[in-house]
């Protein structure tokens, strides 16, 4: 069994770019670390190939072309405080809206400039985890593809469908299809628990700091509230409550 030991090795310097999102863009690659998400990867998703640690070379799963490395090398790739000693370096996927409306009444959320991995991360968990048939990201959002992102969302994010797009053109796409666009807002004059989500619907989340756009709730059928003490929630919290109403209403 051969082992990289260079820091300087050409598949080691490639892994540790992909740490860089122009990297990424470039080669359409991106990287998933740890024992729990390499499992999740499954067709259609295509693993590039492995890079495992000589602690962990004796567990890897036939299949993959597979780099045994160094511990010190390891850890110069390693995006975790704790590395578990497996990574995957896989090709990312292009969804298109298309992807996210075959059921009759399609569930979406649409993130316009969603700016923290973390958030963007647990949204895609969400969604997967309550049934939603997409997640439609505006051009200003996080990286999907950044490692943050692939670790807060737990593996959802090779079960959910999402897309890159430009929201007027999304909403307008939606609205053809007879999906409400309902667009989340801390002083609504509507609140979750008094709307009808049971039919096509997308829930428009705005930035962390800022919230939606004017654009984005002019655009919008309804704006729609979540009765709080506080003057606002994070976003992923916002979008857990409007996603379960809309789970819930759904399988009653």
């Amino acid at each position: 069994m051969e082992i990289i030991t260079s820091v300087s090795n050409k598949i080691v310097k490639h892994v540790r770019a992909l740490k860089a999102k122009k990297a990424r863009d470039e080669s359409k690659n991106f990287i998933v670390e740890g024992e729990k998400f390499v499992l999740e990867i499954a067709a259609p998703w295509k693993i590039e190939f492995l890079v495992v640690s000589e602690g962990y070379a004796g567990k890897v799963p036939n299949g993959p072309v597979c780099y045994v490395v160094a511990q010190h090398v390891f850890a110069s790739v390693s995006d975790v405080v704790q590395p578990q000693g497996v990574l995957a370096v896989v090709q990312q996927r292009n969804y298109q809206l298309e992807d996210m409306l075959k059921a009759k009444n399609p569930l979406l959320l649409m993130l316009e400039d969603m700016q923290d991995p973390g958030n963007l991360g647990a949204v895609l968990r969400i969604a997967h985890g309550l049934g939603f048939c997409g997640v439609v990201l505006s051009e200003n959002c996080a990286d999907v593809y950044n490692p943050k992102v692939i670790r807060s969302s737990a593996g959802s994010i090779f079960h959910i469908p999402f897309a890159i797009a430009s929201l007027p053109q999304a909403i307008a796409t939606l609205k053809a299809r007879n999906v409400s666009i309902f667009a989340a807002k801390a002083a609504a004059e509507h609140i979750l628990y008094d709307l009808d989500f049971r039919g096509g619907t997308a829930f428009l989340i705005g930035n962390e700091a800022r919230g939606l756009s004017g654009e984005m709730l002019g655009l919008a059928d309804l704006d729609v509230g979540i009765p709080t003490k506080a003057e606002s929630l994070n976003a992923s919290v916002a979008c857990g409550i409007l996603a379960y109403e809309a789970f819930r209403q759904r399988n009653n």
